[in-house]
């Protein structure tokens, strides 16, 4: 008999529509609408759409926070907070005060976590000497306000972009309140498929990718999980290079920036190649998670 899942599902506000038509409140009406029981609520689709409103973004988290709550949908995340350990661009008291803005709005809102990927910015170190401290005085500052970060390994990543590498931090970090997100996409991307060869694909992708969750099932502490995200990718005819146009405006010229950002179907949408199901099947069947799923798309 197969086992049914108990996690609650979350859709990220910017995979709900890109269009000038698409208000903030008609994306969170089509999650409802659609089941979704939370929201993953980026912070640019809050400013963008505050603007709009001719309000400022704390006036309009107070309403979206009464919007979501007479849909009964919980906000899951505030999300990006990017680029913050080791940036060598921004002195760490700025970031810090960057950071309490965010916090001030994720209360606001409702939220309880916000989603952060590991850095990705050229000007900027791993040095876990340095960026583990500041990882602390983040989770610290968030400790104050009730609030948790996710940390989340990404492909396109300067620094720790498996996700052991963002295991191995949130264990140095060593803070109740600073945990994992897991992303599918990501780990596909990094170790499975490849967006600049014809193949779309690794060498080894399935053995590197069944190696890549036995680890997984062996040695990751179900306490340090947050919530998980779901996602797939297109291939890419012809393959991006590294003076693809799509690159251009990218903070980094990463060709698998590009793919995240705009060739990332839902999974097992047309025209996802992925194996999401084997890493969905690791996570919520063979480890058993029942938290939060997210479903992410570009």
């Amino acid at each position: 008999m197969a086992r049914r899942l108990s996690n609650k599902w979350a859709v990220a506000s910017v995979s709900l529509g890109k269009h000038p038509s698409h208000s903030l409140e008609r994306k969170l009406q089509a999650a409802k609408d659609n089941n979704f029981s939370g929201i993953e609520l980026v912070y640019n689709d809050l400013l963008v759409h505050a603007a709009s409103h001719n309000q400022s973004s704390g006036a309009y988290a107070v309403q979206i926070k009464k919007f979501c709550h007479d849909l009964s949908l919980n906000i899951l995340t505030l999300n990006l907070f990017k680029n913050f350990e080791g940036n060598y661009n921004i002195p760490l008291q700025e970031r810090l005060t960057i950071a309490e803005e965010w916090f001030e709005v994720a209360v606001v809102v409702g939220t309880s976590i916000i989603q952060m990927p590991s850095q990705f910015l050229e000007a900027s170190t791993g040095d876990e000497a340095v960026i583990v401290p500041e990882l602390r005085a983040l989770a610290d500052s968030a400790a104050v306000h009730g609030l948790k970060i996710a940390y989340e390994a990404v492909a396109f990543a300067r620094h720790n972009a498996l996700w052991q590498d963002s295991l191995r931090i949130v264990e140095a970090v060593n803070r109740p309140n600073f945990g994992l997100c897991l992303d599918s996409f990501h780990i596909h991307a990094r170790i499975w498929g490849n967006p600049c060869v014809p193949s779309s694909m690794l060498p080894n992708a399935a053995e590197d990718l069944a190696n890549s969750m036995e680890e997984f099932l062996q040695k990751c502490p179900r306490e340090k999980i947050l919530y998980v995200q779901l996602s797939d990718a297109s291939r890419l005819d012809p393959p991006l290079t590294n003076d693809s146009p799509l690159l251009a405006n990218l903070e980094v010229r990463d060709p698998r920036l590009a793919w995240s950002r705009g060739f990332r179907p839902f999974p097992l949408e047309e025209p996802g190649y992925f194996p999401v199901v084997d890493v969905a099947r690791t996570w919520l069947l063979d480890y058993g998670w029942e938290g939060w799923v997210s479903l992410e798309g570009s």
